[in-house]
């Protein structure tokens, strides 16, 4: 599943935004599940499956924002905007900002 990150640099060093970027990037490429040790670390994409397109886009918002919350504490998600690919896929465009302290 493909998806696209934006992260908003202010607020981070260069250092600290090329990490952050590749650590969202990372967790949005895993599907869950597919981690021996973190089986909950990755999208759950798969699980949107079948579901009518809004419902579909509802969930995989939330799975994302969730997982974020988890994984990477130095950012929040801003906003998830979706593309619709061929054959019904959806990509997820997700917009991250660094999270107030």
């Amino acid at each position: 599943m493909e998806s696209y990150v934006e992260l908003e640099g202010s607020g981070f060093s260069p250092e600290e935004f090329a990490n952050v970027k590749l650590c969202l990037e990372t967790l949005m490429s895993i599907r869950a599940g597919s981690q021996p040790l973190d089986r909950n670390l990755g999208v759950d994409y798969d699980a949107v499956v079948g579901y009518p397109l809004n419902v579909a886009k509802n969930m995989l918002a939330l799975e994302i924002i969730d997982k974020v919350n988890t994984y990477e504490p130095r950012v929040e998600v801003k906003s998830v905007e979706f593309k619709t690919g061929t054959d019904g896929q959806l990509i997820p465009y997700i917009h991250f900002k660094k999270k107030e302290e």
